[in-house]
């Protein structure tokens, strides 16, 4: 049976992603359309190029992700060159030669508006939808100056409507907008001495739940309008961060066993909804 994809925004928290493919897969549920953003929006493209979810987890868990960030020309701190040739050597250089319709969100920094990419050059656009704002550069893409999606759509429902009328299975891995931060270090004191830096920068962490309050309600609202067939919100830790891309392993199974769980709920909505 086909079904529509829709994979949020989230980081390495996307890394979720991987095992709902391999959920999919193990209940013969085939694709006909994807729209994602940021790591939600790079997955789904692989998978629209035609790799299967074995292969994709196999890219990912060899890469060493540092090894991709370079210095920003732009506002960011860092740069996307090093990610946008990666994208080149890996996926098509256009929306157009994907297996299945692909759509993926940014934000136009200078209007303000949200942008859905969906034709043209693939790993630029790829590289627009996942550029967090203040972390990654911008990317200039098509005269505009692009962000993250995910500010105003990071989970865009609405958006694969307009590609497929088969049901919809969506997944959410965005931290809860109650995850505490730590203001004081209370560890022992030979554990600041062993590792003295502790995680993020205060500052950093304060960014980023500041990205993250506004983007619970959004996200609500939106699927309030535009319901998905299936929700899937896999039991991520909720201090698994976005750059927390050494717990792979984690991220995946966590995906899988939550899609495996409700495909196996909705098996029969999904037969009879067309």
């Amino acid at each position: 049976m086909k079904i529509g994809l829709v994979l949020g925004s989230g980081g390495a928290r996307g890394y979720a992603h991987i095992g709902v493919l391999r959920a999919l897969a193990k209940h013969g549920l085939e694709v006909d359309a994807v729209a994602g953003c940021s790591m939600g929006g790079i997955i789904g493209a692989q998978l629209a190029a035609g790799y299967p979810w074995d292969k994709i987890q196999a890219m990912w868990q060899g890469l060493d992700v540092m090894k991709l960030l370079d210095r920003s020309t732009m506002g960011g701190l860092i740069g996307g060159r090093a990610i946008t040739r990666h994208l080149e050597r890996h996926l098509p250089r256009t929306f157009e030669e994907l297996k299945i319709p692909v759509a993926v969100t940014a934000v136009d920094v200078q209007r303000g508006k949200l942008v859905i990419l969906r034709s043209g050059d693939l790993p630029r656009a790829l590289r627009a939808t996942s550029a967090l704002a203040g972390l990654f550069a911008p990317e200039q893409h098509e005269g505009r100056i692009l962000i993250d999606g995910g500010i105003l759509n990071g989970l865009p429902v609405d958006v694969i409507r307009t590609l497929t009328h088969s049901p919809v299975v969506a997944v959410d891995v965005l931290p809860p907008p109650d995850r505490e931060i730590a203001f004081t270090d209370e560890r022992p004191a030979w554990e600041k001495i062993k590792h003295p830096i502790r995680g993020r920068p205060l500052i950093f962490e304060m960014l980023m739940k500041a990205i993250e309050i506004p983007q619970a309600p959004l996200t609500s609202i939106r699927l309030s309008l535009n319901p998905p067939e299936v929700l899937i919100r896999p039991a991520l830790d909720p201090h698994l961060k976005l750059e927390d891309f050494k717990r792979f392993d984690e991220a995946v199974e966590a995906g899988f066993v939550a899609a495996d769980a409700k495909l196996s709920e909705h098996a029969e909505l999904l037969r009879t909804s067309r």
